[in-house]
């Protein structure tokens, strides 16, 4: 997991995954996506130079992880009273679940 955005999906939240995408890794040298026609769209707005594909062959591991991260997050099961809709309290509950995960895989 590189980078992170809560909020709805549209263009603005296509053009901040790119962003914090970019600023995590720098040089990205190919963009896929999912059919939404939303990442298209933004990275036409601002002019993105880097080659974009709209395949699913290449994102089943990103919808593999969200299926992860919904299994092992009760917050993010809407049927559990646990569901938390402010975005405050989404950010912690991730960066929580990424840091465990990340000081367990270096042992």
């Amino acid at each position: 997991m590189i980078a992170y955005h809560i909020g709805d999906k549209g263009v603005r939240r296509a053009i901040a995954i790119y962003q914090l995408a970019k600023q995590a890794v720098g040089n990205i040298s190919h963009i896929y996506t999912d059919a939404n026609s939303c990442y298209r769209l933004a990275f036409e707005r601002h002019d993105v130079s880097e080659p974009h594909t709209e395949t699913k062959a290449q994102t089943h591991l990103i919808e593999a992880s969200n299926s992860s991260i919904r299994d092992n997050l009760a917050r993010f099961n809407r049927r559990s009273k646990r569901f938390s809709k402010t975005h405050h309290m989404l950010d912690i509950t991730l960066n929580l679940f990424f840091n465990r995960h990340l000081i367990t895989s270096q042992t």
